[in-house]
């Protein structure tokens, strides 16, 4: 059997109103792009042309709703500050006979984060920093109107 390798991702957004209670939960597919694939790419072979690549580390939301392409190098309208990962974690699973690799990755906009109940949020991404680095992938999502009632979580698994 050939083995195709195939890094992919899906996004779960989850709102939890202030009584804990999940009101909504939506999953969409991420674009790897192609920032992302180098840079494992690069942490894989260790080389890179200039400093050495770093972990993922935060994700962020903004409002920009063009479809997700290769040469995404940031979120088109970045709301607030991106919010450091709080956890990670690694399961394996079997994938129709291939043994492959689930991160799970974590962070939570809390209720008097990112708020605007004038421009909904459309996007995610997944950086490896507070700011600058590299954006590892993309999504576009349904419009989701951020208000101080619930906090939005980030459920961000990536499979290799």
């Amino acid at each position: 059997m050939i083995e195709k390798i195939e890094m992919r991702g899906r996004l779960s957004l989850i709102m939890t109103d202030r009584q804990g209670r999940q009101i909504s939960r939506q999953a969409y597919d991420n674009h790897i792009v192609s920032s992302g694939r180098s840079l494992v790419a690069e942490m894989f072979s260790g080389q890179f042309g200039g400093p050495p690549p770093t972990a993922v580390s935060h994700m962020a939301v903004g409002t920009g709703s063009t479809a997700a392409s290769d040469g995404d190098t940031a979120l088109e309208s970045q709301r607030g500050d991106r919010n450091a990962i709080t956890s990670a974690t690694l399961a394996t699973f079997d994938d129709s006979g291939v043994q492959r690799v689930r991160v799970s990755l974590q962070t939570v906009f809390d209720f008097d984060q990112v708020n605007d109940a004038t421009i909904p949020l459309r996007e995610a991404g997944i950086f490896t920093a507070l700011t600058g680095g590299v954006m590892y992938n993309r999504v576009v999502f349904e419009p989701v109107t951020k208000t101080n009632a619930f906090k939005l979580t980030l459920l961000w698994d990536v499979i290799f």
